[in-house]
């Protein structure tokens, strides 16, 4: 009997070592965890949900979260650079109203100031004032022709009936 078990032991090593038969298909199955009980489960999809869900949920309080303060940040950030830019612009104005200011301190400035706007003359001297340097371009004192005021281009409408269509044009 040990002759033909050893038989059997070498054709199931031909066949790869597998078992036939019954036992062959007992072996087939799945093996259970000890102490379940049962057959064998597969993985719940439920806790993998529930745990992505609860995910989410974290998510969206955080975001919900940060959310208003994040705005508020970029909305001042945002103001800041206004400011700054404004800031620059006036800084730029003060030099330029100090330039002007370092000039009108110079006497010699205030001089020449004087004589152009006010027509002021050093003791000694003759001043010419021109009373119209325009009119002097034109001929004989009679004023150029310019375009017709408006006016008279709105009347010149209603003086002149418009032209009435042919009947060519009305087809």
């Amino acid at each position: 009997m040990a002759d033909s078990r050893s038989a059997k032991a070498g054709k199931a090593t031909e066949n790869g070592g597998g078992v036939s038969g019954p036992a062959a298909r007992i072996a087939a199955l799945p093996r259970q965890r000890p102490g379940s009980g049962g057959p064998p489960r597969k993985p719940s999809r439920n806790r993998l949900t529930g745990r992505v869900g609860i995910l989410a949920l974290a998510l969206c309080a955080v975001m919900v979260t940060v959310a208003y303060p994040l705005r508020q940040y970029l909305a001042q950030r945002t103001q800041i650079a206004g400011l700054r830019h404004q800031n620059d612009v006036t800084a730029q104005q003060v030099a330029t109203l100090q330039r002007e200011l370092d000039k009108w301190s110079d006497p010699a400035y205030v001089a020449i100031q004087a004589r152009e706007r006010l027509h002021y003359v050093r003791p000694g001297e003759i001043g010419y004032i021109v009373p119209n340097p325009s009119a002097a371009a034109e001929p004989l004192g009679i004023p150029t022709p310019t375009e017709k005021a408006w006016y008279d281009r709105l009347w010149s409408t209603v003086k002149t009936p418009s032209p009435v269509p042919s009947p060519s044009q009305t087809r």
